[in-house]
């Protein structure tokens, strides 16, 4: 079974996000800061789904502490600006999987989604 982390600190975004990645066979477990996420990466989730902009860490340094601790990882950042030179080395490296803006598109989420899980 799958399993999904996904961090944001808007509880909309959390919630919305949880309801167009929910599926039969898929965990989906969503934390609203780092300080809830950073404890459970030692349960290696399948995907870590991560809003770049957040208190006090930013979605890049959680995305990079998951791929340390399981490097089987799947990470997606999710933002509402437009990639920075962080990001670009980020993805270039492997420490990133996939950067997306928001808002997004239910259908192409889904597709990115699936494609980080079957890869």
């Amino acid at each position: 079974m799958p399993r999904i982390f996904i961090v944001d600190d808007d509880e909309l975004i959390l919630k919305s996000l949880t309801r167009v990645l929910r599926r039969p066979g898929t965990e989906i477990v969503s934390f609203s800061g780092a300080e809830a996420v950073f404890p459970r990466l030692a349960e290696g989730p399948d995907l870590l789904i991560c809003d770049y902009h957040l208190p006090k860490v930013d979605g890049l340094t959680i995305a990079t502490e998951a791929k340390r601790v399981s490097a089987k990882t799947r990470t997606m950042l999710l933002s509402g600006g437009v990639e920075d030179d962080a990001i670009v080395s980020a993805l270039q490296s492997g420490t990133l999987d996939r950067y997306s803006v928001k808002p997004w598109h239910h259908d192409e989420l889904l597709a990115l989604v699936d494609e980080l899980l079957t890869t």
